[in-house]
Protein backbone atom coordinates (compact mmCIF):
# COMPACT_ATOMS: atom_id res chain seq x y z
CA UNK A 1 0.00 0.00 0.00
CA UNK A 2 1.48 3.64 -0.78
CA UNK A 3 0.40 6.46 0.97
CA UNK A 4 -1.26 9.34 -1.32
CA UNK A 5 -0.27 13.01 -0.88
CA UNK A 6 -2.17 15.41 0.90
CA UNK A 7 -4.36 17.67 -2.02
CA UNK A 8 -2.19 20.38 -1.30
CA UNK A 9 1.14 18.47 -2.37
CA UNK A 10 -0.78 17.30 -5.48
CA UNK A 11 -1.95 21.11 -6.41
CA UNK A 12 1.55 22.35 -6.12
CA UNK A 13 2.87 19.51 -8.01
CA UNK A 14 0.33 19.36 -10.96
CA UNK A 15 0.85 23.21 -11.42
CA UNK A 16 4.77 23.07 -11.33
CA UNK A 17 4.37 20.08 -14.20
CA UNK A 18 1.84 22.11 -16.15
CA UNK A 19 3.87 24.72 -17.98
CA UNK A 20 6.49 21.92 -19.43
CA UNK A 21 3.28 21.30 -21.93
CA UNK A 22 2.11 23.91 -23.97
CA UNK A 23 -1.48 22.31 -24.40
CA UNK A 24 -3.74 19.83 -23.34
CA UNK A 25 -7.55 19.07 -23.34
CA UNK A 26 -10.72 20.47 -21.24
CA UNK A 27 -13.61 18.84 -20.16
CA UNK A 28 -16.49 21.15 -20.25
CA UNK A 29 -20.06 20.13 -20.19
CA UNK A 30 -22.17 21.27 -23.49
CA UNK A 31 -25.97 21.05 -23.12
CA UNK A 32 -25.53 19.04 -20.06
CA UNK A 33 -23.51 16.69 -21.48
CA UNK A 34 -19.46 16.20 -21.51
CA UNK A 35 -17.22 18.21 -24.22
CA UNK A 36 -13.36 17.77 -24.62
CA UNK A 37 -11.98 20.38 -26.44
CA UNK A 38 -8.08 20.98 -26.75
CA UNK A 39 -6.81 23.73 -25.56
CA UNK A 40 -3.77 26.04 -24.73
CA UNK A 41 -2.46 26.74 -21.56
CA UNK A 42 -0.23 29.13 -19.30
CA UNK A 43 -0.09 29.18 -15.33
CA UNK A 44 -0.84 32.68 -14.24
CA UNK A 45 1.67 35.05 -12.85
CA UNK A 46 0.10 34.41 -9.35
CA UNK A 47 1.11 30.35 -9.61
CA UNK A 48 -1.78 29.02 -8.70
CA UNK A 49 -4.26 29.98 -11.53
CA UNK A 50 -4.04 28.61 -15.25
CA UNK A 51 -5.40 30.61 -18.31
CA UNK A 52 -7.28 28.45 -20.65
CA UNK A 53 -7.18 29.53 -25.00
CA UNK A 54 -9.65 27.43 -26.77
CA UNK A 55 -10.42 27.90 -30.50
CA UNK A 56 -12.94 29.85 -31.11
CA UNK A 57 -15.09 27.29 -33.14
CA UNK A 58 -14.83 24.94 -30.21
CA UNK A 59 -17.67 26.21 -28.10
CA UNK A 60 -20.67 28.58 -27.99
CA UNK A 61 -18.56 31.28 -26.43
CA UNK A 62 -16.63 31.00 -23.54
CA UNK A 63 -19.52 32.73 -21.49
CA UNK A 64 -21.42 29.24 -21.57
CA UNK A 65 -19.29 27.94 -19.00
CA UNK A 66 -18.44 31.16 -17.17
CA UNK A 67 -18.12 30.09 -13.71
CA UNK A 68 -18.61 26.51 -14.21
CA UNK A 69 -16.63 23.03 -13.37
CA UNK A 70 -13.70 22.50 -15.69
CA UNK A 71 -11.43 19.41 -15.73
CA UNK A 72 -8.02 20.16 -17.47
CA UNK A 73 -5.40 17.58 -18.81
CA UNK A 74 -2.07 17.74 -20.11
CA UNK A 75 0.73 15.02 -20.08
CA UNK A 76 4.28 14.15 -21.30
CA UNK A 77 3.36 13.30 -24.52
CA UNK A 78 2.26 17.18 -24.99
CA UNK A 79 5.21 18.41 -23.67
CA UNK A 80 7.29 15.96 -25.95
CA UNK A 81 8.75 14.47 -22.96
CA UNK A 82 8.69 10.13 -23.20
CA UNK A 83 11.70 9.08 -20.95
CA UNK A 84 9.87 9.65 -17.60
CA UNK A 85 5.55 9.77 -18.44
CA UNK A 86 3.57 11.82 -16.05
CA UNK A 87 0.28 13.09 -16.52
CA UNK A 88 -1.68 16.13 -14.41
CA UNK A 89 -5.37 17.31 -14.59
CA UNK A 90 -6.11 19.90 -12.47
CA UNK A 91 -9.98 20.53 -11.62
CA UNK A 92 -12.04 24.02 -10.80
CA UNK A 93 -14.14 26.66 -11.38
CA UNK A 94 -13.48 28.51 -14.82
CA UNK A 95 -14.44 32.10 -15.63
CA UNK A 96 -14.36 33.75 -18.71
CA UNK A 97 -11.49 36.28 -19.27
CA UNK A 98 -10.91 39.49 -21.38
CA UNK A 99 -6.62 38.77 -21.22
CA UNK A 100 -4.45 41.59 -20.45
CA UNK A 101 -1.93 42.43 -23.64
CA UNK A 102 0.91 40.41 -21.71
CA UNK A 103 -1.87 37.39 -20.91
CA UNK A 104 -2.68 37.42 -24.54
CA UNK A 105 1.17 37.84 -25.29
CA UNK A 106 1.74 34.79 -23.38
CA UNK A 107 0.18 32.64 -26.00
CA UNK A 108 1.61 32.25 -29.91
CA UNK A 109 -0.58 34.01 -32.77
CA UNK A 110 -3.77 32.62 -33.17
CA UNK A 111 -6.15 33.56 -36.56
CA UNK A 112 -9.52 33.84 -35.21
CA UNK A 113 -10.47 35.21 -32.00
CA UNK A 114 -10.08 32.84 -28.94
CA UNK A 115 -12.04 32.34 -26.09
CA UNK A 116 -10.29 32.74 -22.58
CA UNK A 117 -10.57 31.22 -19.32
CA UNK A 118 -8.83 31.40 -16.02
CA UNK A 119 -9.02 28.47 -14.42
CA UNK A 120 -8.98 28.36 -10.66
CA UNK A 121 -8.29 24.89 -9.85
CA UNK A 122 -9.12 23.06 -5.98
CA UNK A 123 -8.62 19.80 -7.22
CA UNK A 124 -5.33 17.60 -8.60
CA UNK A 125 -4.31 14.19 -9.97
CA UNK A 126 -0.93 13.65 -10.79
CA UNK A 127 0.36 10.19 -12.72
CA UNK A 128 4.10 9.23 -13.23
Amino acid sequence: MYAVPPADDLLTEALRLLPRAPHGRAAVTRHALPYIVPAWHRLADDGRTVLLRIAAGALEGGRLIDGTVVAYETNSRDAGESLRPWGVQVIGTARALVPSPGEKGAFPPHPAAPHYLRLTPTLATVRR
